[in-house]
């Protein structure tokens, strides 16, 4: 209770500080763990709609690394391998109070190419390496329970995952010297993807969120923030279907410094409640995901490039470790 009640309290913290300046400049990320992505959490996003008549679209694409292996008396669990999301994500204002997307993923499971960077990596940092002792790119996501295979996936598989349906509604804008945003969306997951590859969970999902965002100056330079929280309301699905929750809370907080009218530094926190009742920390644990990096703005086309980098922060229950590119378009026609 006390995780959810931080969780709900996110956006408060945002609707109550005034400001003015800048948007924030969020990455569209999900919890992107091997068994969890299948979910239908939303990507955070912002308070700011798309303009009037105008299409806002992106893709992304995230590579995700997992090296996670954990043992109890009844349950065993090992996530070894590299997972590819691709995503296509439009955005487009039908009405003065309407907003419609849509978000299309096609998810890679495979045995990946990163685990010697990574490690070195770690090495350098002088950050543990434990978990990445055994065999090198290798693909072994399994889950066991009092000894049966409940969820097993050990050969690549590449397709479409499960497709999501958004609505977003302004229940505050800007006005006078207030630059204040408050939005409710609304988001549909539906079973495209095949579950037996783990590209999808079999069922409907349904997320219900408010957002709220405003900005300031931090050093002379433009500085906005955003706060969101939700609840997420799952299906029965197909995957682990005994142990699945029927509503995650999920929230965070994200913030974007203006260093120049074309580059910006965002870093954003999101946490999740447990989507599986298991005592794994890996699988059945809240979460909090931590992603750092860059904006660049081109000048015309209302074109932006971004970059991220992914850690988890408490828990295992996100990726050990994510690197996030997208390109994003606002306001064409």
């Amino acid at each position: 209770m006390k995780f959810t009640r931080t969780i709900i309290a996110l956006p408060l913290l945002v609707i109550s500080v005034p400001g003015w300046g800048g948007g924030v400049d969020s990455y569209a990320l999900r919890n992107q763990h091997p068994f969890l992505h299948i979910y239908g959490l939303p990507p955070l996003q912002g308070a700011v709609l798309a303009e009037r008549g105008s299409t806002d679209y992106g893709f992304t694409f995230t590579v995700v690394n997992n090296a996670e292996v954990k043992d109890t008396d009844t349950e065993s669990i090992r996530l070894d391998g590299e997972t590819y999301f691709a995503d296509f994500r439009l955005r487009r204002r039908v009405h003065e109070r309407l907003e419609l997307g849509v978000d299309i993923p096609f998810v890679r499971h495979s045995n990946g190419v990163l685990d010697d960077a990574i490690f070195d990596w770690h090495d350098l940092w002088s950050m543990s390496n434990s978990k990445r002792n055994g065999p090198g790119n290798v693909l072994n996501y399994s889950y066991l329970n009092n000894g049966s295979v409940e969820q097993e996936i050990s050969s690549s598989s590449s397709g479409i995952g499960d497709v999501q349906l958004s609505a977003a509604v302004p229940l505050s804008a800007d006005g006078g010297d207030s630059s204040g945003h408050v939005t409710m969306r609304f988001s549909v997951k539906v079973p495209t993807g095949d579950s037996a590859d783990l590209h999808g969970s079999g069922a409907v999902d349904a997320a219900l969120g408010l957002y709220a965002q405003d900005s300031g100056t931090l050093l002379g330079k433009d500085f906005a923030y955003l706060g969101f929280a939700g609840v997420l309301a799952l299906g029965d699905g197909d995957i682990l279907t005994e142990q699945q929750r029927s509503a995650v809370p999920f929230g965070g907080v994200a913030a974007t410094w203006h260093a120049t009218e074309q580059f910006g530094i965002t870093g954003q926190l999101q946490a999740q409640g447990a989507y599986i009742d298991s005592d794994l920390d890996e699988l059945g644990g809240s979460s909090i995901q931590l992603a750092v990096g860059g904006i660049y703005r081109l000048p015309r086309h209302g074109v932006s490039l971004r970059f991220a980098l992914v850690e988890d922060v408490i828990s295992d229950a996100t990726p050990d470790f994510a690197v996030h590119l997208a390109v994003h378009v606002s306001g064409s026609r």
